[in-house]
């Protein structure tokens, strides 16, 4: 991948709340998919982004955190070679073992505070399993899907923000 001209810092200096804030800040700024850019990427966050050199429709920022635990954001698209219609983000426990997550647990809280705050409806949701809650954010033509899981293990009542799934429909 190569990285876009930009004065934005790497993200791999960030802690986890600094990058939550972050994405908080993106999520706010999307309005529709014309918001998906590595551009608006990087004036929103701050941090550099990656683009495919192969793909320019590919791009996005990872980096390094406390522990076993890694960041990633990325855009994905409905087919290939298409502009990207939704990015992902993620908290990544690379030990595969459900590691605890309090070095990098960002509150659900202020996610559901924020995104109400920025013109939001809220929707508690649960998976076919009946095991996960998750919320489905959604303001005009967008949309944030926000998986949380515990803080010590996954089902802990103090929840974190673990994945998130925006989505821009126009």
């Amino acid at each position: 991948m190569t990285t876009t001209a930009s004065t934005a810092e790497p993200a791999a200096a960030l802690g986890a709340q600094d990058i939550g804030k972050r994405v908080l800040a993106l999520i706010q700024s999307i309005h529709g998919i014309g918001d998906l850019t590595p551009a608006n990427i990087e004036k929103q966050t701050g941090m550099r982004v990656e683009v495919n050199p192969d793909d320019p429709n590919d791009y996005g920022v990872s980096g390094k955190l406390a522990g076993d635990w890694y960041y990633g954001l990325r855009t994905m698209s409905g087919d290939p070679g298409q502009k990207p219609n939704r990015l992902l983000f993620q908290f990544n426990d690379q030990s595969n073992a459900n590691a605890d997550m309090t070095p990098v647990c960002v509150s659900f809280d202020e996610y559901n505070r924020t995104l109400t705050e920025a013109g939001f409806s809220a929707t508690r949701l649960r998976n076919r399993m009946n095991t996960q809650d998750y919320w489905e954010f959604t303001r005009d033509d967008v949309g944030v899907t926000v998986y949380v899981r515990g803080k010590r293990a996954p089902d802990d009542a103090q929840t974190c923000v673990s994945m998130l799934i925006i989505n821009a429909y126009a």
